[in-house]
């Protein structure tokens, strides 16, 4: 069996930063609260915890006098200023650990909301960094992707004054948006797109379907909660080969009918998880792993 290894695979920047910094505050025994889990990847978030990471639960910080002299850390996916405000009062101290490019789309979002735009954002309700840039914005409006193009003009001209930009949460699919914001243009307003997908989220979608292409299987290693791992398993589905989303090798099915697989990971995929997969298939199925395959 080959196993072809994508080249873009483990921690994006923004996730490595958030985990490692988090990991020095831990080792120096400093008392580090999140509000939900720092990166969407069951296993990272356990053993994080196991360092002593705390997850604060609603309202914690009206009540709980050990937050004066603990470290709040903001996620990768931001947080809106209100919340930040109010943590602020409660935390010794706040580390924003907000990964730059989110936090480029946040001030992209608030440039364009002054200069008299609505801001229609292409993105997922409930998701972190959504909530972080609708908490950023008064004239907004956000469309899933499961969108009805009728409603959404309808709703863009009722709050829509002249001018419409679109802007997308950093992790959705690539070709969705632009097919989106094509329908978009079609408006009578002005209409400006601007593409804040992640270029490392689009360049592991191109790889997916490259993968899909050589190979007759494609192993996605990523947290099941996780939006662009999730998405590139979506994509190898849409190529028309299997995808096997799983986080660790118990969760791989018999590989014995494949002679090719490829193999790829979400942003918040630690390299020593998906290290754990290749060597179980090298020891079980003879597998020649390929890297930046």
């Amino acid at each position: 069996m080959k196993v072809y290894v994508a080249a873009a695979t483990g921690f994006c920047y923004g996730v490595n930063r958030a985990v490692s910094t988090c990991e020095r505050l831990l080792k120096n025994g400093i008392t580090v609260y999140t509000n939900g889990e720092l990166v969407h990847n069951e296993e990272v978030v356990e053993g994080l915890k196991k360092m002593g990471l705390k997850t604060l639960k609603d309202s914690e910080s009206d009540l709980n006098p050990e937050l004066s002299s603990s470290t709040f850390a903001i996620r990768a996916h931001g947080i809106s200023p209100l919340l930040e405000k109010s943590l602020r009062k409660s935390f010794g101290r706040v580390v924003d650990l907000t990964c730059p490019i989110v936090y480029n789309v946040f001030r992209l979002a608030e440039r364009l909301e002054k200069k008299g735009y609505l801001i229609v954002i292409y993105g997922r309700k409930g998701h972190a960094e959504v909530e972080a840039i609708c908490g950023r914005l008064k004239n907004y409006l956000l469309i899933e992707p499961s969108y009805d193009i009728k409603k959404v003009y309808s709703d863009i001209l009722k709050k829509a004054e002249e001018k419409v930009a679109i802007i997308s949460q950093t992790t959705m699919n690539h070709q969705e948006f632009m097919n989106f914001s094509s329908q978009i243009k079609n408006i009578d307003l002005e209409v400006e797109v601007f593409d804040t997908i992640c270029s490392v989220t689009v360049k592991r979608e191109e790889e997916a379907k490259k993968l899909a292409e050589k190979c007759e299987a494609v192993i996605v290693v990523g947290g099941k909660r996780s939006s662009n791992t999730k998405k590139l398993a979506c994509i190898v589905q849409n190529s028309g080969k299997k995808a096997f989303h799983i986080r660790k090798p118990e969760e791989l099915p018999l590989l014995s009918e494949f002679e090719s697989v490829g193999v790829i990971s979400g942003t918040s995929t630690p390299f020593v998880q998906i290290q754990r997969i290749l060597d179980y298939i090298e020891t079980k199925y003879e597998g020649e792993v390929i890297h930046n395959g």
